[in-house]
């Protein structure tokens, strides 16, 4: 008689525990607003490819050079690509002050003056709390022709080991992707 109880506190106390909440984020456009400069620039910014370790919904932190941790209860909130697409477009729209920044995909309809193409090969935290960012993007003009190729590595701080503070730091490296590709398409608009 006493094992039946038994079980059945075992039983009792495994359906008491719950797992903690699950949290979710969205990266969010860092850049400041400029005064409107050329209202009928039409770029497109896509596709964005990320390397596959990204491509979740679990937010990644590294906890060595080789290994990475996936979290379970901390979460993109919607599809990871398509969000940092959206802040890219949106910070790169702020910095040039344009309103025609589209996010792919746009209408093929559409004549675009340039194109930003970007592969994200790394987006994480190290233990040390520093967000890195390695891209390369290419900007087409028109036709699809290769204006510039470039590597950008970035380093953002967090502020501290949380979620919340990675992904705040994640915004801000995107903002300063978007401020060099914001620059190659000032050259371009210039020569």
């Amino acid at each position: 008689m006493k094992i039946p109880l038994l079980i059945f506190a075992l039983l009792l106390g495994g359906c008491a525990y719950q797992s903690p909440p699950a949290s979710f984020f969205v990266l969010s456009p860092q850049a400041e607003a400029s005064p409107a400069t050329r209202s009928d620039l039409l770029l497109g910014v896509g596709p964005v490819h990320l390397a596959d370790y990204l491509d979740r919904n679990q937010i990644v932190r590294r906890d060595t050079e080789v290994r990475l941790r996936m979290d379970e209860f901390n979460r993109w909130a919607g599809d990871h690509r398509k969000n940092i697409t959206a802040v890219l477009a949106e910070n790169l729209a702020r910095t040039l002050g344009s309103d025609g920044v589209l996010a792919y995909p746009w209408a093929s309809s559409l004549d675009l003056d340039y194109q930003v193409v970007v592969d994200i090969r790394r987006f994480d935290a190290g233990a040390d709390n520093l967000v890195v960012l390695e891209a390369q993007w290419q900007l087409l003009s028109a036709p699809g022709k290769l204006l510039r190729l470039r590597r950008s590595h970035i380093e953002i701080q967090a502020a501290d080991s949380s979620h919340e503070a990675q992904v705040e730091a994640q915004s801000q490296a995107l903002a300063a992707l978007g401020e060099l590709i914001a620059a190659a398409v000032r050259a371009a608009e210039e020569t």
